[in-house]
């Protein structure tokens, strides 16, 4: 009996021994934690990406008519030609443009003085235009348009030929008036899709007017007496036709 009751025990612990063995190759030899990683923003610090500004440009050339609204000029020339050039850029979206510039107004006609000769009143001009996009209407813009120019005028005789029917008034031909100044502009454009325009304006510019001195010791010798200098009303009414190339949009 004794013995049986040994024989129990021992048998007892063996199955225990052999079970806690297997829970302890069963059981996982460690535990897994995972940490997620935590990333701080600080938007006050986060840099914008730079946006490269897009400037858009063009190229305006127009040519046209020139009428004297004055009868310092209207008098002796009764039209002439006005041109310019001018490379422009935009602003506030595209609706203001800024365009510096060159041009040219010209005035000429024959002279019969003694002799056939050409008579010239020709004005350089450096300045800015500024052009506002008001409003479009189907195919066409309108653009008021503001203008200042600096001028260089002269008033020259050139002989055409040799030929002398009387005698001549005065020899002297070279230049006759040189003057400079401002002028000022305004007046209004009319662009149809983008590339053909119409413009029409108004420009006040009185220079005042330097007679040559050798002209003026001419005439006093003749027992003539004119003014050295005198201010000229030079204003016109402009009616110009021209092309728009836009070459970066």
């Amino acid at each position: 009996m004794k013995t049986l009751c040994i024989r129990c025990i021992l048998w007892v612990f063996s199955v225990l021994f052999f079970q806690f063995a297997a829970q302890a190759q069963v059981a996982p030899a460690t535990q897994q934690t995972t940490v997620s990683p935590v990333i701080t923003i600080d938007k006050e610090k986060q840099k914008k990406p730079k946006v490269k500004k897009k400037w858009k440009f063009a190229v305006d050339i127009d040519a046209g008519f020139a009428n004297p609204g004055n009868a310092d000029v209207s008098d002796v020339f009764k039209g002439g030609l006005n041109a310019s050039a001018g490379v422009k850029t935009a602003f506030l979206k595209n609706k203001l443009w800024v365009r510096p510039l060159a041009g040219l107004k010209y005035y000429f006609k024959d002279a019969n003085l003694g002799e056939t000769q050409r008579e010239a009143f020709r004005t350089w001009k450096a300045g800015v235009e500024f052009q506002y996009n008001a409003f479009t209407k189907g195919k066409f813009s309108f653009f008021p348009l503001l203008k200042v120019d600096q001028n260089w005028s002269v008033n020259q005789f050139t002989k055409i030929t040799d030929e002398k029917t009387t005698t001549p008034a005065f020899t002297t031909t070279d230049k006759v008036l040189t003057g400079s100044g401002f002028s000022f502009d305004a007046g209004i454009m009319v662009v149809r899709s983008g590339d053909l325009y119409v413009k029409l304006d108004y420009e006040y510019y009185k220079p005042e007017m330097t007679v040559n001195p050798d002209l003026v010791r001419e005439m006093l010798a003749a027992g003539i007496i004119i003014q050295e200098k005198k201010v000229y009303n030079c204003s016109s009414i402009n009616l110009s036709v021209g092309v728009n190339l836009n070459f970066k949009k």
